[in-house]
């Protein structure tokens, strides 16, 4: 929805002075698109991961600690990936605020609402991490993945913000 929110005013005279700005948020959306597509895949095949992982035995010592070994390394790369989809999201939703800014007025609630949909897949992302980081006890994963979702947190306010300034 963004980039159709950048396509509609590029080419357009009035838009003019801002049309390089704009070009370059299209190719972002392309980019943040296809990646997004991407960890899709990625975190279909982690969930698989884990889910072997809950199947391993666990009637011996040595079978728990073989089985929590590899849902703890599950749970990692389960967390990596709606991690990087996190930051995706902050970049859609910096983008959506932009093009609001500078773009074809008429097309606001195109952008508004990609920079929503984006919060809305932010929200989820936060969910997924904070079950994910739950079973680790890498002290310094858990606290670079927090800050990290602390840092994406901060965003939502914005993209609140975005849709209310257009009510």
């Amino acid at each position: 929805m963004v980039k159709m929110a950048c396509g509609y005013s590029i080419g357009k005279k009035k838009y003019v002075e801002v049309e390089s700005e704009l070009i370059v948020f299209v190719d972002r959306c392309e980019a943040v698109s296809e990646r997004a597509l991407d960890l899709a895949d990625a975190d279909a095949d982690a969930y698989a991961g884990f889910t072997a992982a809950m199947k391993l035995p666990r009637k011996s010592p040595e079978e728990k600690t073989a089985r929590r070994a590899a849902l703890v390394d599950a749970a990692r790369n389960a967390t990596a990936i709606p991690l990087e989809l996190t930051e995706l999201c902050v970049e859609l939703i910096d983008l959506a605020d932009r093009t609001c800014r500078i773009g074809n007025p008429n097309l606001v609630g195109d952008a508004a609402g990609g920079g929503s949909l984006a919060r809305g897949a932010l929200r989820i992302c936060q969910l997924n991490v904070a079950s994910n980081i739950s079973m680790i006890n890498d002290v310094d994963f858990v606290g670079r993945t927090r800050t990290r979702m602390d840092a994406a947190a901060r965003v939502l306010d914005g993209s609140d913000a975005t849709v209310d300034r257009y009510l």
